[in-house]
């Protein structure tokens, strides 16, 4: 046996201190601190010119819908008048056929913007208006089923069309041709009800949505701007998108407008539109008392153009410095010759310290060697003194030194075993091999153990499980061995299972106890060399630590994975995971 003062320690050469290394990290921190502060810089420029273009074009936008706004109301008051005093005269019985065209003209709106105001009778069928008193051009045409009508007249038959009504009783429709003037014409209507509250018909005002289409035309909005007159029902009532008329008559996807009767009275969003989908900033206005709004919108990018133009200058003038100061920092750190000097140094030292580790390694595999020859001498006189004395004592003396001989033994072979597979000399020939054999031998081997203890030892193999594995059989036994081992000992009741299952790629073992579990800030402190749970561990069980670390080398070497679940008190799983289709032996 070599003496231990024969080996020399071996003390790699303290490296070097560089200057080049402060220096580099001082001159990178610098740069990075550079280029961060100039992005930093700009990006918050840029957002906070990209939040005032968003706000002035708001402004923009809220500024003409409200006085867009503003006019609609004018009309729609005068119009609004005009029904009232209709109203009023027909319940006085004063009626004549020239009072539809007085009523008309008194509202300065006829007959460009107010194409026709007409009564209905009861019934739903036409009276007269400006354009025919007597309705003797038209005849006297059914207008039961109209909208605008039949929301007086049967209003339960069309409740959602009550959006559209106003507190004085004014009900605004969508526009519709008119079957006596045959116009497109947006129509408000208002119920003539007596005192008794009867009904004697309906004061119908059909307004041109061209003349509401003609002024928003005259809004400078870009290519895709638009201005909608929209009512609480989501029916546009006029629409005009870069100077062109579109989308009347149409309803706008009520969840892309927010819920249209539930806006206040003024107000802005950015939101795609239910209609042609682009984004745009809105801005909106109610029209006084009546259930419309004005919207007057810009797409997103159009209003964002000039922020763009400054923010590409922006970016490509930040971009140059960013290079330029890059450049000037790599120069500068190319000229730093001491940095090559250090990672020599460093690539030696890590070299020594590598030799070191493998020196240790082969001295731990020699020193067990040595050993095991005087051990195998002890253990076999141990055996045969334990079957040739008669007396008792002497016998259970013998067996004493032969199990510790055995123990003995057993920690040399996981210490060389150990030592072989750090200095890389472990033996690893993949053959194939029966699962289902080795499992079940594996299993078998404490199968004593298990009925000493009263736990239930199981084997489940998943039926799509391949027969065979190309895999070192001894060097999985061993690891199955050392699980099961460990297993049985931390298990007291209940049951040890084998488990075994696949994927495509993988064929997974699973040894799973109904132990006291391991808390989750042990899952790896287990697998470290000469580690174990607790200090009430290593007395209570014994052991020296070595199992899992050499189990989880192993399956590292057979190009696998050796893993933990476990919950305090809720026993353990530890899974192997070995490659299907092994292609090397990895290092370890």
């Amino acid at each position: 046996m070599p003496s231990p003062h024969s080996a020399t320690a071996i003390r790699p050469p303290e490296p070097r201190r560089q200057a080049g290394v402060p220096l580099r990290a001082m001159v990178i921190l610098g740069t990075g601190l550079g280029l961060t502060l100039a992005w930093a810089t700009v990006l918050i420029l840029l957002n906070v010119t990209w939040q005032d273009a968003m706000n002035a074009q708001i402004r923009q936008n809220s500024n003409l819908a409200l006085s867009l706004g503003e006019q609609t109301v004018r009309v729609m008051a005068a119009v609004d008048q005009a029904t009232i005093r209709m109203r009023d005269t027909v319940l006085s019985g004063e009626l004549g056929p020239a009072d539809f065209k007085r009523f008309a003209n008194e509202t300065g709106l006829a007959p460009q913007i107010l194409t026709q105001l007409s009564l209905v009778g009861p019934g739903g069928r036409f009276v007269g208006s400006n354009i025919d008193p007597t309705g003797e051009k038209t005849g006297h045409v059914d207008l039961s089923e109209r909208e605008h009508v039949l929301v007086h007249l049967a209003p339960k038959s069309s409740e959602t069309d009550r959006l559209q009504m106003t507190g004085n009783g004014l009900f605004i429709g969508r526009p519709v041709v008119g079957k006596v003037s045959g116009k497109a014409t947006i129509q408000l209507s208002r119920k003539i009800s007596t005192p008794q509250g009867g009904v004697l018909g309906l004061v119908v005002a059909s307004l041109n949505p061209e003349y509401f289409e003609e002024v928003y035309r005259d809004v400078q909005l870009g290519a895709i701007g638009v201005v909608t007159l929209l009512g609480n029902d989501s029916a546009v009532r006029a629409r005009v998108m870069g100077g062109k008329s579109q989308g009347m008559g149409g309803m706008v996807n009520r969840a892309a407008t927010n819920q249209i009767d539930e806006l206040g009275r003024s107000g802005h969003y950015v939101r795609a539109s239910g209609l042609d989908g682009i984004e745009r900033i809105y801005a909106y206005s109610r029209v006084g008392d009546y259930p419309l709004l004005v919207f007057v919108a810009t797409s997103t990018e159009e209003a964002l153009q000039e922020w763009r133009a400054s923010r590409n200058v922006a970016l490509f003038t930040t971009g140059l410095f960013s290079m330029a100061l890059m450049g000037a920092a790599v120069i500068f750190l190319r000229s730093v010759s001491a940095l090559e000097s250090t990672n020599a140094a460093l690539r030696i030292s890590e070299a020594e310290a590598h030799s070191a580790s493998q020196a240790k390694s082969e001295f731990l595999a020699a020193v067990s060697h040595e050993l095991r020859t005087p051990l195998t001498s002890i253990r076999g006189f141990a055996e045969l003194m334990e079957l040739r004395l008669d007396q008792p004592r002497f016998k259970e003396q013998a067996s004493l030194i032969r199990k510790a001989a055995d123990h003995l033994n057993a920690l040399l072979t996981e210490i060389l075993d150990l030592a072989k597979v750090e200095a890389g000399a472990m033996p690893h020939t993949p053959t194939a091999q029966n699962l289902a054999e080795i499992v079940r031998s594996t299993a078998d081997f404490f199968a004593i153990t298990a009925a000493n203890k009263n736990l239930q030892l199981d084997v489940q193999i998943a039926t799509d499980t391949p027969p065979t594995l190309m895999c070192d059989g001894l060097r999985l036994k061993q690891v199955l061995n050392n699980l099961l081992s460990n297993a049985m000992k931390f298990t007291d009741t209940g049951s040890v299972t084998i488990e075994v299952d696949s994927t495509e790629d993988t064929v997974r073992f699973h040894v799973v106890d109904t132990g006291p579990g391991i808390p989750a800030r042990l899952h790896e402190t287990i697998f470290e060399k000469f580690r174990q749970g607790d200090d009430q561990v290593s007395y209570q069980h014994g052991g020296t630590g070595l199992g899992l670390a050499l189990s989880r080398a192993l399956a590292t070497l057979m190009g696998g994975t050796l893993t933990l679940t476990s919950t305090e008190g809720q026993g353990a799983r530890f899974t192997l995971t070995l490659p299907r289709h092994p292609e090397h032996p990895i290092a370890v």
